[in-house]
């Protein structure tokens, strides 16, 4: 099984050798780049794409904030009054929509605290219980 996935990634065998086209694993080549840094197995085919995943993982750090597939940065926020995600738009940095992000979340932050008489840091007067 191993051989025949080797022969179908390196396109090896495609002269019909034997009957069904398939050759021994003895005959396919290993790729020349030695070890797998990651794995350490020699002719790892696997890890370029786990590497793939990781640097996936790299770019979603921040809450509310994705990357679109033409490359820019999108931004939204659950709304936690009307109970819906607000689309705080496109921008091409993840820092500009990570800051759109903030923006928002400070201002919903302000409202509930407006609306339940706490003192926010803007004046608003905290109510005595």
């Amino acid at each position: 099984m191993v051989s025949a996935l080797r022969q179908v990634i390196s396109n090896v065998g495609s002269d019909t050798s034997s009957p069904n086209g398939i050759t021994s694993g003895a005959d396919l080549p290993l790729p020349d780049a030695g070890p797998c840094p990651l794995c350490g197995i020699t002719g790892c085919y696997g890890c370029a794409f786990q590497q793939r995943d990781e640097e996936i993982k790299k770019e979603k750090k921040h809450k509310g904030v994705r990357k679109k597939p033409s490359g820019k940065w999108s931004a939204e926020i659950w709304d936690p009054s009307s109970k819906v995600r607000r689309w705080l738009g496109v921008f091409p940095t993840a820092e500009m929509a990570v800051r759109a992000y903030d923006e928002a979340a400070a201002e919903f932050i302000e409202r509930i605290s407006a609306r339940r008489g706490q003192m926010n840091g803007h004046g608003i007067k905290r109510r005595r219980r």
